[in-house]
């Protein structure tokens, strides 16, 4: 016998839930600092248009475990909310992705010493300052209704944002995809704030 449902949509409370929520009604906004050295070579704008996947950010929480009685028991420790989380971005012929990102990397460890686009007037090596404003952003993720109108009520908010590892991107003379930029960041903490 076939199993049945007798749940109707239209007598409970689903049927006054808003529209689902899309994959691909988002924004990452890259926040910084007004004259900090990051602000002279991040266009948050460019990499908001490009943004093409994002990973909004996860909470962990560690374990205590007792034993008594011969019993266990399991209570919740501390929440980890640092992390990582990947954006990957669609590249155009300006390059202004690899660059943006390969110059933001620079301002955390310069490994060029001759002809690299960031040499110029630059030490190499090390962090070129000891302020976290200068290298680091603040990442927001907002999420859109259905007829991109209006933002959800809740943004994701994650700080000291800096870039962890600018993935390969695969060439190949017998493809004819384009090309992408990966990067993931990593972050020190997150919020979720009403929009």
């Amino acid at each position: 016998m076939a199993g049945q449902n007798n749940m109707s949509v239209f007598t409970t409370s689903i049927v006054n839930k808003p529209d689902l929520v899309k994959q691909y009604l988002f924004q990452v906004n890259f926040l910084y600092e007004k004259g900090s050295a990051l602000s002279d070579i991040l266009d948050t704008e460019e990499l908001m248009l490009c943004a093409k996947t994002m990973t909004i950010p996860q909470k962990e929480f560690n374990t205590i475990e007792t034993h008594y009685m011969g019993s266990k028991l399991v209570y919740p420790g501390k929440a980890t909310v640092a992390g990582e989380f990947t954006v990957q971005f669609d590249e155009f012929q300006d390059l202004s992705v690899s660059i943006a990102l390969h110059r933001w990397a620079n301002l955390l460890f310069s490994q060029g010493f001759e002809n690299d686009i960031d040499v110029a007037g630059r030490v190499t090596g090390g962090a070129s300052s000891n302020y976290a404003k200068d290298y680091t952003a603040t990442v927001e993720i907002l999420l859109y209704d259905s007829t991109l109108k209006k933002l959800l009520p809740i943004k994701w908010v994650l700080y000291r944002v800096f870039p962890k590892t600018i993935a390969t991107s695969d060439l190949g003379a017998e493809q004819d995809g384009k090309v992408t930029r990966s990067c993931t960041f990593s972050y020190s903490n997150f919020e979720m704030v009403t929009t």
